[in-house]
This record gives structure tokens, C-alpha cells and sequence, in this order.
């Protein structure tokens, strides 16, 4: 099943409009024509049926037949993740992140960071992409973040858990016991962890800090064993 993207802003009086990239893949790639149909979100957990009515270049008018409104996952995961230094690697978490259900991502410029800027806008295509991928109808907003306390100022409600190597044991089922929560956020440091004084800093604001197993994971790996047992 193939899905498109059109923001709210292009969805009004029962139509629908796919503009950009997303109006390029339906008529150059997926050579998609008036009559046919389709099934696209607006990343507000809308979710639309409807036939195609006129296709343009660079525009894709869809006449909507259905429309689901599709509930806001809960709890509401926040990813808060160091900036992974290879591009690869940090378009690979926030990718898998998107599709293990992350409503926010925010990368931060935490004290051990070796790269402090990333292109945002490619980073927001990535997850968009995932999105689609994965069949969600939640687009995650991806932003930036100069410092943990700036991460846990932004939510301040949300019960928030640290994965850290230091913590003894396995991993531990600490999903079950969030599951009920509105707001969980997960924090994932950078190649060489958080600094002794961010741990800190986050234990002091309340944070569980939790064992991810006895192996050391790769930055990114660790954010999709974070994330994976809250994946519903």
C-alpha cells in the first residue's frame, strides 16, 4: 500500500492537494491518473480514502470518499537522543524511531557530542518517509536542543527514563509499567554516553535510569532497544 502526505493545509472543503515531492512520486513514479485511488495522512492522525481528480506536474488534486481520525498513541513517546556523528547512523535511529512510534524526536547537543549541526530539513524528509513506511498517521516533529535541561524543560509532565551502561542487570520491562502514562520521554546518549554530570542532573529531575542488557549497544541500536518494548 502506498500512502501520501498532504498537511491539513491542503486538505479543505473535500479535497485533498499533494504538492511537491509527494505530487512528483504519484504522477512521475507511481504514474498514478484521475479515477484511481488513494489513501494518504495529513500527520494529525488523519487518514483519507479518495480518487484522484485532476493530476499536474507539480500538483494532485483527490477528491475524499472517507476520513478516520486515528487516536494519538499513549503513552506519548519523546525521544530525546544525543547527535550521533555519522550521518548514517543518526538517519538510521531517527528512522527507526519514527517507525517504533516516536511522537517527538529531539537531538541533543549534549556535553559529549562531537557533531553539534545536522540538516534538519533532511532529517524531517526521513521521517516523513517513515511515517508513510510504516503506515503510522502521526508525523513526529524533529527539532534541536542545545542541553538536557533544556529537553526536560520542553516536557515538563512527561516521566522520563535514561538508558545508561552503568545501571546493573538486564533489561528490564519498564514498558509495562509506563504504559499508562501520557508522556514518557526516553533519553539515549551520544557515542560515549552522557557525562557523569548529565546522569546526574537527570537522576535529580526524577529519571529511572535503565539497563538496555549487559552488551554495550551502538548509539543508534540503543534507541531502537529503547524504544522496541513499547511497540504496540
Amino acid at each position: 500500500m502506498n500512502i501520501y502526505y498532504a498537511p491539513p493545509t491542503q486538505i479543505r472543503s473535500g479535497q485533498a492537494e499533494l504538492k511537491g515531492q509527494e505530487a512528483v512520486h504519484a504522477s512521475k513514479v507511481m504514474r498514478i491518473r484521475p479515477g484511481e485511488g488513494l489513501t494518504l495522512v495529513d500527520g494529525r492522525g488523519g487518514r483519507y480514502q479518495g480518487k484522484v481528480r485532476d493530476v499536474a506536474k507539480n500538483r494532485v488534486l483527490v477528491d475524499i470518499e472517507d476520513h478516520k481520525q486515528i487516536p494519538e498513541p499513549r503513552p506519548q513517546l519523546i525521544l530525546g537522543m544525543g547527535i550521533i556523528k555519522k550521518r548514517d547512523r543518526l538517519e538510521f535511529a531517527v528512522e527507526k524511531a519514527v517507525e517504533l512510534g516516536a511522537r517527538h524526536i529531539l537531538l541533543i547537543r549534549s556535553e559529549r557530542c562531537i557533531k553539534k549541526n545536522v540538516r534538519l530539513d533532511r532529517l524531517e524528509s526521513i521521517a516523513l518517509s517513515a511515517m508513510k513506511q510504516s503506515l503510522r498517521s502521526w508525523l513526529p516533529e524533529v527539532s534541536m536542543v542545545h542541553s538536557l535541561k533544556e529537553t526536560i524543560n520542553q516536557f515538563p509532565k512527561a516521566r522520563i527514563l535514561m538508558a545508561h551502561e552503568e545501571v546493573s542487570g538486564g533489561a528490564s520491562n519498564y514498558a509495562a509499567a509506563y504504559n499508562k502514562e501520557d508522556q514518557v520521554l526516553l533519553l539515549v546518549g551520544p557515542e560515549g554516553g552522557f557525562t557523569p554530570k548529565e546522569v546526574e542532573y537527570v537522576a535529580d529531575a526524577g529519571a529511572e535510569l535503565i539497563s538496555l542488557g549487559h552488551h554495550r549497544l551502538r548509539a543508534e541500536t540503543a534507541v531502537t532497544a529503547v524504544m522496541s518494548p513499547f511497540l504496540k
